[in-house]
């Protein structure tokens, strides 16, 4: 169970690096907020999970955060409108 862990969350994180040094935030602001926020609750309902890895949990739910908020700054100044009715 604890392997499905570190797959899951692995792969949030490598999509969500990714995305943000490859693409620069400039693509799928909403999905990354949704994706930032499923891997804070992820990483953090696991409780045995949480008390043997503390650190690692720490710094991908910083990540996570960091990421959600980022991406919440683009979002609302490229506004909602989308691209083809501007």
């Amino acid at each position: 169970m604890e392997l499905f862990y570190f797959i899951w969350i692995g792969f949030m994180v490598l999509l969500l690096l990714y995305r943000m040094v490859f693409q620069k935030f400039k693509k799928h602001n909403r999905e990354n907020i949704g994706l930032s926020a499923v891997l804070i609750i992820f990483t953090g309902s696991g409780y045995t999970f949480t008390q043997m890895n503390l650190i690692f949990v720490i710094s991908v739910i910083a990540m996570a955060a960091y990421s959600a908020v980022w991406n919440s700054i683009l979002f609302t100044r490229n506004g909602y409108v989308p691209e083809r009715l501007k």
